[in-house]
């Protein structure tokens, strides 16, 4: 089949070692229920399908699907013909932890991590090949230029590690970039947070002014009482931007917001 479409952001991998590289990254066995996301050709699906029990894959391109439905009768794949972004992910699930493992299209890379974050319950662990400058902001530490919303909402709860970067001349189309694979497992030291909500929203709205100081960004979660209770009992220093605080220095301060809120 003709690898000639990229409108849905798929650069379709034609490497056979590229793909049991990262199957064996991912650790995939007969006991493992696995997800993936853009299987496209099925490079990755034809060394999945034999590797784990029970393999789903959603495919939103109708051409494709109908490619991997004549390819793959009586095993032990389940395709499913549908945006990701629009499933639910408890219609898919039955209790039993999964692993996604996945050529992730570009276009809905953050989006789908940020749905992954929220049903974070279902999955053990994420492997997925994703652009290297994508790859950079997951992985990036405070005080680096790439730290922003999507390096602290995945790293609070996983632990991120960019495991090996892939050229272009193993896709069909090409694409311009390097990708990257990088695996993401659950945190078990995520700290207490009182308002997950906040902690998003707070998020946000700093990085949304990211050139502005705290004291300046912070305005909109509290009344101006609490916005000076808060700079008296606080130890942080305000005038510093968004770039330079920790993760825990981000759910700390959302805390002391929620707490002098729930005070009031």
């Amino acid at each position: 089949m003709i690898l000639k479409k990229k409108s849905l952001g798929q650069h379709f991998l034609i490497d056979d070692n590229i793909a049991r590289k990262i199957v064996k990254i991912a650790d995939v066995n007969q006991d493992d229920i696995v997800w993936e996301i853009g299987p496209g050709s099925g490079v990755l699906t034809k060394i999945l399908v034999e590797k784990c029990k029970r393999l789903l894959a959603f495919e939103i391109d109708n051409e494709w699907f109908g490619h991997l439905q004549s390819q793959y009768k009586q095993t032990n794949l389940t395709l499913i013909n549908a945006d990701i972004l629009q499933v639910d992910f408890a219609e898919y699930f039955d209790g039993e932890k999964v692993k996604i493992v996945a050529n992730l299209p570009y276009q809905i890379t953050s989006p789908l991590l940020f749905k992954i974050l929220e049903n974070r319950n279902i999955f053990s662990s994420i492997t997925v090949m994703i652009q290297n400058e994508v790859a950079d902001r997951l992985c990036a530490p405070s005080g680096n230029k790439e730290y922003g919303k999507l390096s602290i909402k995945l790293q609070l709860y996983y632990t991120i590690k960019k495991i090996f970067l892939v050229p272009p001349h193993v896709f069909r189309p090409r694409p311009k970039v390097n990708s990257a694979v990088v695996q993401l497992f659950p945190r078990d030291d995520t700290p207490e947070i009182l308002n997950h909500k906040q902690l998003w929203a707070l998020i946000d709205e700093v990085f949304n002014h990211r050139r502005k100081m705290l004291r300046v960004s912070l305005k909109p979660f509290l009344a101006k009482n609490e916005y000076e209770q808060l700079f008296d009992t606080s130890a942080l220093d305000f005038t510093r931007r968004p770039e330079d605080l920790s993760i825990r220095e981000f759910v700390d301060l959302s805390n002391a917001i929620e707490t002098i809120k729930e005070g009031a």
